[in-house]
């Protein structure tokens, strides 16, 4: 399982990334492509897959509280 530390430092490369190739962010979002990304690596990563238990946990624990459902 992935620690808090290894989220938010996930998240900031992440970030630091998209930031880097200027990828553009749609102004209608309410959750940001980072996060939507790092949901995807740590369903894959800790949950074998399964986006919605990945989803559940991140909005659980307060890491994307506006997290959208599947």
């Amino acid at each position: 399982m992935l620690c808090k530390d290894k989220i938010i430092s996930i998240f900031c490369l992440i970030d630091d990334i998209l930031q880097g190739i200027n990828h553009p962010e749609d102004v209608r979002r309410h959750v940001s492509d980072s996060e939507i990304i790092l949901t995807a690596i740590v369903s894959s990563t800790s949950f074998y897959g399964n986006h919605c238990s990945a989803i559940k946990f991140m909005k659980e624990y307060g890491f994307i509280p506006k997290m959208l459902d599947k």
